[in-house]
């Protein structure tokens, strides 16, 4: 196996690090893109954030009693 310099574990660690806060940051973003992009299916209304949001803002269940 290959021993690397400490320069060479700091750079390589760095590297991961960005590309995790990349991955958890852009991978919601990047399906909406392409959702979006796609569009709807055959029958199906298109996609808005406007319909996301205001179906899950009234999304409130009410208990039975």
């Amino acid at each position: 196996m290959v021993e690397l310099s400490r320069e060479c574990k700091q750079r390589l660690q760095r590297f991961f690090q960005c590309g995790q806060v990349a991955v958890r940051w852009g991978f919601i973003p990047m399906v909406l893109y392409f959702g979006f992009r796609k569009g709807a299916d055959p029958g199906m209304p298109e996609p808005s954030l406007l319909r996301y949001f205001a179906l899950h803002a009234w999304d409130v269940s009410i208990p039975e009693r």
